[in-house]
């Protein structure tokens, strides 16, 4: 019989290692081991073999073993994936994996890569279709998501009968509240997706922040909950909100995509992340900015700190200003408005002054140099004269470009019209020299019947 001394050191020594294995495996929560653990389970396997042929010495009786080692259940083996007793049990009860949600089939509008990603988050029932591509009369009855650019909203909604503008989902960015206004759309569904899909066919990654990880994607309206559970089969987040707090949401939105895009405009090539770890202040002072311009919306404690921690989320995206009317330009008409209204102070001044260095804006205001309440009347004078002259001559080029376009409209039409004339007198050409030729070709061809007839003509 084995010494009972050593077989104590074995035990102690497995046990103690196998202790160590099970905790990194519950920790790491890994489905393949990393190599050093692999190479210490290898060196410890002929030592774990040792004990268990040791043990198998010592052991009781079969018939006795069940009441001297109780049954271990078999729910245990689920315990290196859960937190506690509780997860562990209840996954094992369950034996299966959570089922998608039931929702109702959906028109997609859109088949890029959020468009395709909505499709995959569905039951199997959707409508995708392309931008350009009218609905057909079977289409499903649910909502009607569009995930095209702004810029394609007017073509998309000319292709989508008035009786189901009630069922669209809005999911585009930037401020889209007056254009749906002007279409008599103010209560259709709207959602901030704040998840991102890097290429066509991949899963989508949910926008959640270490400020924010319950996540920061919201939608409104009628078909708010619909797009919720869509996401939910995807594992995204989704808040439903109501009126005021989505209108609080959305500016939130508007005001990270306007002041991290111009800020790192101003540097180019800048990524999002760069602005926000080497143009903190600058982005700081700008959302601040914003933040105090919306008319109307009292905004949570710690915006700028929120807005940061998702740019972080999203730190290799890129910067550009782009879709100026639906984001930036927002902020631009409050600087105009404000100021020509008499009111002689730019809400945005930080905002207007980068605009002007890159030449974006449909009014260039005075460069300010900080905000002041109140100004000097000479300089608003002066901020008269500059935005005077600046209309004066956005008129001019205006008009100068109108001039441009009808003279080459006239031009164009000269240049066809003198097409149109040559091409006429050429085929009028064409035709004088095919009756011509087939009028030597008639000629010939009779004095040929004329020489045949004198020759078979018998002689007198």
């Amino acid at each position: 019989m084995p010494n009972i001394r050593s077989l104590i050191g074995v035990g102690l020594v497995s046990g103690a290692a196998l202790l160590v294995l099970l905790s990194a495996a519950r920790d790491d929560r890994v489905a393949a081991p990393a190599p050093a653990t692999r190479a210490a389970t290898n060196t410890l396997r002929p030592m774990m073999r040792m004990n268990a042929g040791c043990m198998r010495s010592v052991a009781p009786p079969r018939d006795s073993r069940r009441a001297f080692y109780p049954t271990m259940p078999r729910q245990s083996r689920f315990a290196l994936r859960a937190e506690t007793a509780e997860e562990a049990t209840a996954e094992a009860m369950s034996g299966e994996t959570q089922e998608k949600k039931t929702i109702p089939p959906a028109i997609i509008i859109g088949a890029g890569r959020v468009g395709q990603a909505l499709k995959d988050m569905g039951s199997g029932e959707d409508l995708l279709i392309g931008r350009h591509d009218f609905i057909p009369d079977d289409a499903p009855e649910g909502p009607i998501f569009i995930a095209t650019r702004n810029n394609d909203l007017d073509a998309v909604l000319a292709k989508v009968p008035a009786e189901r503008h009630e069922d669209l989902v809005f999911m585009q960015n930037g401020y889209l509240q007056p254009y749906l206004d002007k279409r008599n759309l103010s209560d259709a569904t709207q959602v901030l997706v704040y998840f991102a899909v890097a290429k066509l066919g991949d899963p989508p990654t949910d926008g959640i922040t270490d400020l924010n990880p319950e996540g920061l994607t919201a939608a409104h309206g009628k078909w708010a909950q619909a797009a919720a559970d869509r996401f939910a089969n995807a594992d995204l987040s989704c808040k439903v909100l109501d009126k005021e707090s989505f209108e609080r949401a959305m500016f939130e939105k508007l005001i990270w995509i306007c002041s991290f895009m111009l800020v790192g405009a101003q540097y180019p090539g800048a990524t999002v992340g760069d602005v926000e770890a080497n143009h903190t202040a600058e982005v700081t002072a700008l959302i601040n900015e914003l933040g105090a311009a919306v008319p109307g919306v009292n905004f949570e404690p710690q915006l700028s700190e929120r807005l940061r921690a998702y740019a972080r989320s999203v730190a290799h995206f890129p910067t550009a200003v782009k879709e100026f009317e639906w984001r930036n330009g927002y902020f631009n008409e409050l600087s105009k408005n404000n100021y020509m209204s008499g009111g002689k102070v730019d809400p945005c001044p930080l905002h207007s002054d980068y605009l002007a260095k890159l030449g974006i804006g449909k009014v260039i205001p005075y460069s300010f140099k900080g905000y002041r309440p109140i100004y000097f009347q000479e300089e608003l004078e002066e901020q008269d004269k500059i935005l005077t002259e600046y209309e004066k001559q956005r008129a001019e080029r205006k008009e100068k470009l109108e001039k441009e376009k009808r003279l080459k409209r006239e031009q164009l039409r000269k240049e066809k019209e003198a097409a149109n004339l040559a091409k006429q007198e050429r085929e009028l050409k064409e035709e004088e020299t095919m009756k011509a030729r087939q009028l030597e070709m008639a000629k010939t061809a009779a004095e040929e019947e004329t020489k045949r007839s004198r020759r078979n003509k018998p002689d007198a």
